[in-house]
């Protein structure tokens, strides 16, 4: 052992010990021999402080010579150096480090070497056997390195893997590495370049290439290649996707995405982005400057020269503290063009919306005035009846507390609906209410609350049915009051480690009933929903133009219970009693008599074993289900089956759609460490009872690389698509990136990373 005679911190400067604070400080405090200097040496110009820590110091005045023995460490702007041995030249500002030499960047990354030659502020220096650990992880090592001005760094002999080594045999190669003979790593530019590089899979070549380019990794943006896939379609043919990254500044950037097939012309996407001071604007889409059109059958319906395109133009602007403003334009030249190319994101929507707002936001107060544009993409849907609302206007306010604990609100809507053909109506809407929660003294919960409501409409070109020869143009009013009570009453009971909780709940909704006017159109309250989550509302509809009038109790019971070893359960279950005859357009939706279905709930979760949860409309009194919607998981990673059932009643404006029921079944395995597996499947359980995917997926997947397989097959028609069996897989290499290869029909892929 030797003896410890420490210099904490000693302030100096460029690496030189300064004579006078050696003399006054240190010599004294060594514990071997130090030849003194008989004079004091200037500094450099330009020098910096640096920080010196070690257990022996030498200056030798007659040869420039600073040794330092002994726990050496350094610090100098950041970085920090150490070694068992750092000799500095005074003369011709070099320094040297050996034994367990450690260089600490501010960048993050920690440098080992055996041998290290610097100049004093260490920014310029060759070293022997480097050993890089990078600041996500990652290694690079080489068998020699030369750096200048601390931005660019030349390496021999080098090896790069962002994989972890093997426990047990640290000395095996790594998953993946990059090989190559000589690297660049380029400080100031962010990248690392490799020339003349192999790609090794366990040791073994795999790739062969000769330059290849990646940012370092701190690099959040970078122009380059993101993503290449390969693809083969019954419509398209082969075809390639390629990706390309353009950094115009540090605000605004455009990613190019051409496609070339074999069955046609190519088709180019573009989305451009940009940051504003307050806020951010991008612009989405493509064109395909002709292609083959096909109806359900796979028939060619026409050879089309005409372009065909998307587009979606998006903002986001905040004016001020209290008001922003947004917009978003979706517009396609056709009905089919987005599905027939899912990578441009929207494949599976039945229509497009463009929407323009502006809003304020106020203390408990909120106005937005905007207005809405669609384009439907189903077959049948025509921009002639498409609606458009312009403007649509809704304020709300909630004021504070009064002196009987109450608050009032108010609400004001107006909307102008317009067409080429079909209905058009201008409304105005304000609803005016005051509420009051209280709790008793027992632990009653109560909320007490009155609401007046008025609307009136302008109706334009108005027919009730479509045989009809009737068309309505005229001006409506309608004003609804009502009252309404809530009161529940929860009761606790502690056993053990059980809690139970069970609340029973009333509710009175008291108002006038009001029919539903022949002369008023109903567009925005299509479907009517009745579930636990609306049964103790005094407003149970969406939207304004059906109005919940009538008078009403309703009734039901909460239940809770909370357990360590049984998990966590809750049911709910109610029903609404209406004191008068139903209205008509309340058929098939659980209100069409004055005691409606029953709305229940039911939830249960054990540990990460088990979850179940389903909620569901049962009709009064036959009890069968009128609506479910269903989940539950089951198992451990090991081995999980998941579930999902969907019953859908037949909605109330249309009695011709069919009662929908659909069932969604998984089962995955997580059976390795780096090795999971699913198979799922999706059946319509309705009057066509059929199967309408199906798929299969095995993954692998560590810290440093990805290999994905799926394997899927569809069996049903939607006019451009048919039938198809696909297979795609994904290599994913961490920090080079994706390789994508698709089989069958064109689907969507993700986003891919090109390996250049």
């Amino acid at each position: 052992m030797y003896n410890k005679s420490k210099i904490s911190y000693l302030t100096l400067t460029l690496f030189l010990l300064a004579p006078n604070l050696l003399e006054a400080a240190i010599f004294d405090r060594l514990s071997t021999k130090v030849v003194k200097p008989s004079s004091r040496q200037k500094s450099p110009k330009g020098s910096e402080n640096t920080l010196l820590y070690a257990d022996e110091i030498i200056h030798e005045k007659e040869s420039g010579l600073i040794t330092a023995l002994g726990h050496v460490e350094i610090e100098r702007e950041g970085r920090v150096l150490r070694a068992d041995v750092v000799t500095y030249n005074n003369k011709t500002d070099i320094m040297t480090a050996s034994g367990h030499v450690r260089l600490d960047e501010t960048s993050g990354e920690t440098i080992y070497v055996d041998y290290a030659e610097l100049t004093g502020d260490m920014k310029t220096g060759f070293v022997t056997q480097a050993r890089i650990m990078l600041s996500d992880n990652a290694r690079l090592v080489a068998s020699k390195g030369d750096r200048k001005n601390a931005e660019i760094t030349h390496f021999t002999n080098v090896l790069y893997s962002p994989c972890n080594l093997c426990k047990v045999n640290p000395q095996k190669p790594p998953f993946w590495q990059v090989k190559a003979k000589h690297a660049v790593y380029d400080e100031k530019a962010e990248d690392i370049y490799y020339t003349d590089a192999l790609i090794e899979m366990f040791g073994i070549p795999a790739f062969y290439m000769p330059y290849l380019r990646h940012p370092a990794p701190k690099v959040k943006r970078r122009t380059g290649f993101l993503g290449f896939t390969i693809g083969q379609s019954t419509d398209l043919g082969w075809y390639g996707l390629m990706e390309y990254f353009w950094v115009l500044s540090r605000d605004k950037d455009i990613t190019f995405t051409p496609m070339i097939r074999t069955n046609g012309t190519g088709v180019l996407g573009l989305q451009y982005r940009q940051r504003l001071e307050k806020g951010e604007m991008s612009i989405t889409g493509s064109v395909d400057p002709g292609s083959k059109v096909v109806d359900a059958q796979g028939k060619t319906l026409k050879e089309s020269d005409r372009v065909r395109w998307h587009v979606v133009p998006e903002a986001k602007y905040e004016f001020t503290e209290h008001i922003r403003g947004s917009l978003r334009i979706e517009r396609t030249s056709d009905q089919t063009y987005l599905r027939r190319y899912p990578h441009l994101g929207s494949a599976y929507r039945s229509f497009l919306t463009s929407n323009a707002r502006g809003e304020g936001f106020w203390g408990r107060s909120y106005g937005v005035v905007q207005g809405y544009a669609f384009q439907g993409l189903r077959e049948g849907d025509t921009g002639k009846n498409t609606p458009l609302l312009l403007p649509w206007m809704n304020i709300n306010y909630l004021g504070n507390p009064d002196r009987f604990g109450g608050r009032w609100s108010i609400e004001g809507d107006g909307l102008a609906l317009t067409r080429q053909e079909g209905t058009k109506y201008n409304r105005l809407s304000t609803t005016g209410g005051w509420q009051k929660p209280h709790v008793s003294t027992w632990g009653e919960v109560y909320t007490f609350g009155v609401k007046l409501r008025g609307d009136v409409y302008e109706v334009k070109d108005y027919k009730p049915s479509k045989p009809s020869t009737l068309t309505y143009n005229t001006t409506l009013s309608r004003v609804l009051p009502q009252a309404y009570a809530n009161w529940s009453y929860p009761f606790f009971r502690n056993w053990r480690s059980y809690r139970v909780v069970l609340e029973p709940m009333l509710g009175l909704v008291t108002a006038p009933d009001l029919n539903q006017p022949t002369k008023l159109p109903n567009e925005d309250g299509g479907l009517i929903e009745f579930n636990d989550a609306v049964l103790m509302s005094e407003s149970r509809f969406a939207g304004l133009d059906r109005i919940d009038g009538g008078s009403r109790l309703n009734f039901g019971l909460n239940l809770s219970g909370f357990s360590k070893e049984l998990g966590h359960a809750g049911f709910f279950v109610g029903q609404s009693l209406a004191f008068q005859e139903p209205q008509k357009y309340l058929a098939n939706t659980g209100l069409d008599k004055r005691l409606s279905d029953v709305v229940a709930r039911l939830k249960y979760h054990y540990t990460s074993w088990l979850s179940f949860k389903t909620r569901f409309l049962l009709e009064r009194q036959t009890l069968h289900f009128h609506r479910n919607e269903t989940s539950a998981s089951v198992g451990q990673p090991i081995l999980r089956f998941t579930a999902t059932y969907t019953q859908s009643p037949i909605p109330s404006s249309d009695a011709k759609i069919l009662s929908s029921k659909q069932a969604v079944m998984s089962l995955s395995s997580a059976f390795h460490e780096n090795w999971t597996a699913n198979v799922t499947t999706t059946r319509d359980l309705g009057q066509q009872s059929r199967t309408l995917s199906q798929g299969v997926s095995l993954t692998f997947e560590n810290e440093c690389f990805t290999f994905a397989n799926t394997l899927t097959k569809t069996f049903y028609n939607d006019r451009d698509l048919r039938p198809d069996l696909t297979y795609m897989f994904r290599i994913s290499f961490k920090n080079l990136g994706d390789f994508t290869h698709t089989l069958g029909t064109a689907k969507e892929a993700g986003q891919n990373v090109s390996l250049l």
